[in-house]
């Protein structure tokens, strides 16, 4: 079908998309952001509650991959986690339909005689952000509705669908789709000059000098995870010695070793400006390679372990309970399992090691009239839920609430392939580098979010109330909370604008050889030079409260699938999300 008659048929649904979302209170992501608070989550406990605390489903617009190996999960100094998602056709093509499905199985447990979730408890004061989420699935502005129709019908064609998924995944998540167009051989030169006349058999003979040669090839982008085999360590061999080799010959073996390295990882369709399907990697020559792909990145503040180190100056810095590479394991009941105690919120509780993962805030404050000025939250609210981007846990990792939903949205929806997926561990000390848009330039990963506070008590239902909170929203304020975050002698510089540039960061290479060691990152690499500070905008909560039911329909709130037509729905997931919801007991055909 051409692009005019696309048009055409979007055009043609307006109409009924727009009495649709007639009765709704937004129509675009901007107003949705605008009626949220700016950090955290509030409400008022009515009927429903247990110990004042309601379960809750995902109302945001991630999206969903079923590819383990194109995730990853990094937890770094600063307290903050990073997800990176290489967004591949299917993933994107899938994206409209995940939506749809979501809304209408939203609509199907909280509407009507059977409804399964109540999402306004008597006596309760919470946000509608269901209200919010139907407004922009029902939105003209997005025209998720009618595409949906249009190309269920065959009216659009893979590149069509494609393109428009694309275009709506980033605008409803402004600043977290980068499209990236990364100089490969660019990266590659940057490589050789690190390792021009070093021995090849010496490099790949030692296991650090080999991950730190392996991951650094393209910084941040191969993340190697496996014991390099013999084939691996011969191409390595060969792109170092290599390196004063001419260009061509260089760059072959580079691009041969970087193929072997990243697998099936970029072995992926992009449409190109011609609006044909191209490969990711793009070669006009062999010393002219560019990798041209769309990639999700969010990074959600982070409550870390209660205790505290210091680095080489003496600078105080949170303490990381389990570091190193892992992967997420299920201790039954699912690797998004539901723990029963109130302050878990029922959200899932993903673990990585042991019983450390990640989960909800789990400690809860008062919302004093001061915080709700700064915050935006209503005035009846009575209770927040914010992170402490501090040490607080007894060993996990604290994400937001509606950060930890955002994160089982992300990852496949069944368990052996949720545990495929690896989390990324740094020491203490050691910051995330990363060129998250692809420019050239390493930054220092962070997020605007400036809250800590400390607990009542430390053992009990004490530990699980807040106390003397700290909210530094205004710039002014920032530079005391970086102090607290990052130390101050020594560790980053501040520009008049009070930006801040980190002197000689060091980064941690997880692999292999810290493979469940829990305490050890064998290799580290001192950066040289001022990288400067990246701070993502905090993606404001969306998770819908409502009044208790059982923990199975609460986990298949997270594990909702939908898919494209074109799609194997084996593959894709819906035919995994559709056998959890006949063990919840859950009949999707009514």
């Amino acid at each position: 079908m051409k692009y005019t008659a696309y048009l055409t048929v979007i055009i043609a649904f307006i109409a009924s998309a727009m009495s649709l979302a007639g009765d709704s209170t937004v129509t675009t992501i901007q107003e949705y952001y605008a009626k949220l608070p700016k950090w955290g989550i509030s409400w008022k406990a009515g009927n429903g509650a247990e110990n004042g605390y309601y379960p809750s489903f995902y109302t945001g617009f991630a999206m969903r991959s079923e590819f383990p190996s194109r995730i990853h999960i990094r937890l770094a100094r600063g307290n903050q986690t990073r997800v990176s998602v290489i967004l591949d056709q299917q993933t994107i093509s899938d994206y409209l339909f995940d939506l749809k499905t979501r809304y209408d199985v939203y609509a199907k447990m909280t509407s009507g005689s059977k409804a399964k979730l109540n999402i306004t408890p008597k006596g309760a004061s919470v946000m509608p952000h269901l209200d919010y989420f139907n407004g922009i699935i029902e939105s003209p502005v997005y025209g998720i509705i009618p595409t949906v129709k249009s190309a269920k019908g065959g009216g659009l064609s893979d590149v069509e669908l494609y393109t428009k998924s694309l275009e709506v995944l980033s605008a409803l998540n402004p600043g977290r789709v980068f499209n990236l167009n990364i100089d490969l051989s660019g990266e590659f030169n940057k490589w050789r000059a690190s390792y021009q006349g070093q021995n090849g058999a010496e490099v790949a003979g030692d296991s650090k000098q080999a991950i730190t040669a392996i991951d650094s090839l393209v910084w941040g982008r191969i993340n190697y995870t496996e014991k390099p085999s013999s084939e691996i360590l011969a191409l390595l061999e060969d792109a170092v010695n290599k390196t004063q080799a001419d260009d061509e010959a260089f760059q072959t073996a580079a691009m041969a070793l970087f193929k072997a390295l990243s697998g099936n990882k970029y072995d992926i369709k992009v449409v190109g400006a011609d609006g044909r399907w191209n490969d990711a990697i793009q070669c006009a020559s062999a010393t002219q390679c560019r990798l041209v792909y769309p990639e999700f990145t969010a990074i959600y503040p982070t409550g870390s372990y209660d205790a505290y180190d210091k680095d080489q100056f003496g600078n105080s810095m949170a303490r990381f309970a389990t570091v190193g590479l892992w992967k997420f394991v299920d201790h039954g009941g699912g690797v998004d399992r539901i723990r029963e105690e109130p302050f878990y919120g029922w959200i899932p509780k993903m673990d990585y090691q042991g019983y450390n993962g990640f989960h909800n805030p789990a400690v809860r404050n008062s919302a004093k009239d001061s915080v709700k000025e700064k915050l935006g939250i209503q005035k009846d609210h009575k209770t927040l839920w914010v992170v402490s981007r501090s040490g607080i846990s007894h060993g996990c990792s604290r994400l937001p609430a509606g950060h930890a939903w955002e994160l089982r949205q992300i990852v496949p929806v069944e368990a052996d392939k949720f545990e495929q997926v690896r989390f990324f561990g740094s020491k203490n000390s050691d910051f995330d580098l990363y060129d998250i848009d692809g420019d050239g330039q390493l930054e220092v990963m962070g997020v605007d979010y400036a809250i800590w506070y400390g607990k009542e008590g430390s053992s009990g239902l004490s530990s699980r109330e807040g106390k003397n909170l700290v909210v530094l929203a205004d710039a002014p304020g920032r530079l005391q909370f970086y102090e607290q975050l990052y130390g101050k002698k020594s560790v980053y510089t501040v520009d008049a604008e009070g930006k801040l540039s980190f002197i000689d960061p060091s980064y941690s290479m997880p692999s292999y050889l810290d493979l469940k060691q829990r305490s050890k990152v064998a290799v580290r690499v001192d950066m040289k030079g001022q990288f400067p500070l990246y701070e993502q905008a905090y993606e404001k909560d969306k998770l819908q409260l409502y009044s208790q039911v059982s923990d199975k329909v609460i986990q298949l709130m997270g594990r909702i699938r939908g898919c494209a037509p074109t799609s194997d729905k084996n593959d894709c997931g819906a035919k995994a999300f559709e056998s959890y919801a006949d063990d919840a007991g859950i009949n999707l055909a009514e």
